[in-house]
């Protein structure tokens, strides 16, 4: 293997910084200590070696990946180790990296195929298969303790887009699982299986193993006990039950445990909606009662429940929709929030909130425990709120709606000009008069592009113009007869209506 030669230079410049203050713009991770300081003129120079990596032959042939060879360094300091960390990105906007250190041998430059695949992972996805991935180096020349970058603050070399074959998982798992009843003997009906949702939309199954599913049980049902199993899509398809996963209680009364196929079929003795989550990682399942909607109480609403905003869900697993907050909030499954056994989501400390830059979003985690913080909003005072909860994921988003306005072609989609609607003192409704109404618009939030309310025309005996909205990021315009306008957005029920009139 070809050796460079390490050339040290007689005046070098070195500056030094605190560890108290340095501050790089893309850490190295935990394999190595932040610099003690930087090395602003040392040559190196670096060019890509293996474009694609086949990270599955390579671990066989027990071999690290060959990432990159070094082809000149000079000015390097004196007793010095040169050490190098690749960063891992999904782009070559660097935005999230991911960071691991390489060994050099001689001139090469190489990672083990492991951490190079944990960092894959990290940024892009857990799923195996062939990606396009971008990485870019980060200099170092170590004595003893001290650690000094190279070639200043920000310096990185090489950047390069590379295909990787990532490494085979620990457990094959498939992308869609089935829901199956099964008969009194405990075998899966075929012609009854229900596809059940990944927990995060469309996810790969190896970055969301999480799947769930509402059923209906009917009072027979819970008496006989509504028997189930679990099939994955394959034997679903060739209508057959190989695979099938039946239950290993871990209580009384079944409501938790294993999957496995060697259990035989679960069975549910509640009354009513039920959801049921498994994860086909870690083999396991849940069983409880499904919400249709929850109820975000705050301010007046505490004392007239029947008066919230309520969320609204079309898969027990996402509930979505627009509320008034007033500082402290309740996200309870029922019109009331102290009655015993009532069902409550309190802020789970463990997880805790982040609030969005501009102050108006908070995101964090939901926890049943009343052991939980309370809920609050980013934003004070009586403010109307676009909510997302994730039930499964115990998950909440709130973003503070600080203004509604009317854009579109009558206004030449010009944010500053779009006219804003005025709220009603319980924040369900917000209208405008003379609105000009081109040909398309939209109701847009915050004046900005982020939050927009979008959807279809309905038919309207009265002549008004009506269309059925919800919140669309990005999506289709309403189309209108243009004119002027007297507009109207409606909250108070679902569907959330437009009207022009």
């Amino acid at each position: 293997m070809k050796k460079i030669k390490f050339i040290s230079a007689l005046a070098l410049t070195m500056v030094m910084a605190s560890c108290d203050n340095f501050d790089l713009p893309n850490p190295p991770g935990q394999t190595n200590p932040e610099p003690d300081g930087i090395f602003e003129n040392s040559g190196l120079v670096m060019v890509q070696a293996d474009q694609a990596l086949d990270l599955v032959a390579l671990n066989a042939a027990n071999e690290n990946a060959d990432v990159a060879t070094i082809t000149e360094l000079i000015n390097f300091p004196e007793n010095y180790t040169l050490s190098i960390d690749m960063q891992v990105s999904a782009d070559n906007s660097f935005s999230k990296t991911a960071t691991i250190a390489t060994t050099i041998d001689g001139d090469a430059v190489t990672v083990n195929p492991d951490a190079l695949n944990g960092a894959i992972q990290e940024v892009k996805t857990k799923a195996p298969g062939t990606y396009d991935i971008y990485a870019r180096y980060v200099a170092y020349a170590e004595l003893g303790a001290t650690r000094m970058r190279l070639g200043g603050l920000d310096a990185t070399y090489c950047a390069a887009a590379y295909s990787i074959k990532t490494l085979d998982p620990a457990k094959v798992m498939e992308q869609s699982y089935y829901f199956v009843p099964c008969d009194a003997s405990g075998n899966p009906v075929l012609s009854s299986a229900i596809r059940m949702n990944n927990t995060s939309g469309n996810a790969s199954v190896y970055d969301n193993p999480e799947f769930a599913i509402k059923i209906d049980v009917t009072e027979q049902e819970s008496i006989d006990g509504y028997r189930w199993k679990v099939l994955p899509e394959s034997s679903v398809t060739a209508g057959n039950t190989a695979g099938a996963l039946g239950c290993n209680p871990s209580d009384e009364a079944g409501l938790s445990g294993k999957l496995g196929e060697s259990y035989s079929a679960g069975e549910i003795h509640l009354l009513g909606p039920v959801q049921i989550v498994i994860n086909v990682e870690t083999d396991s399942y849940s069983v409880n009662y499904a919400l249709d909607n929850l109820w975000p109480l705050s301010g007046t609403t505490l004392a007239k429940p029947a008066d919230a905003m309520l969320l609204y869900t079309d898969n027990y697993i996402n509930y979505t929709g627009v509320s008034a907050l007033n500082g402290m909030w309740y996200c309870a499954g029922q019109p009331s929030y102290r009655n015993p056994g009532d069902i409550l989501f309190y802020q789970d400390d463990a997880v805790g909130f982040e609030d969005s830059e501009d102050g108006l979003t908070r995101t964090g985690g939901l926890t049943t425990s009343s052991a939980g913080g309370t809920l609050r909003t980013p934003v004070s005072g009586n403010k109307l709120y676009w909510i997302d909860v994730n039930l499964v994921q115990a998950t909440y988003s709130i973003t503070a709606l600080e203004t509604l306005s009317v854009i579109g072609s009558g206004n030449g989609w010009d944010l500053e000009t779009a006219t804003v609607l005025t709220p009603s003192k319980d924040l369900k409704v917000w209208t405008a008069e003379n609105v000009v109404i081109g040909d398309e618009f939209k109701i847009n939030a915050n004046g900005a592009w982020d939050i927009g309310f979008s959807g279809t025309s309905v038919p309207d005996a009265t002549g008004k113009q009506v269309y059925n909205v919800n919140k669309q990021d990005g999506g289709d315009n309403l189309m209108a007869v243009p004119g002027t306008y007297k507009v109207t957005v409606d909250f108070s029920t679902k569907p959330y209506t437009v009207v022009l009139e």
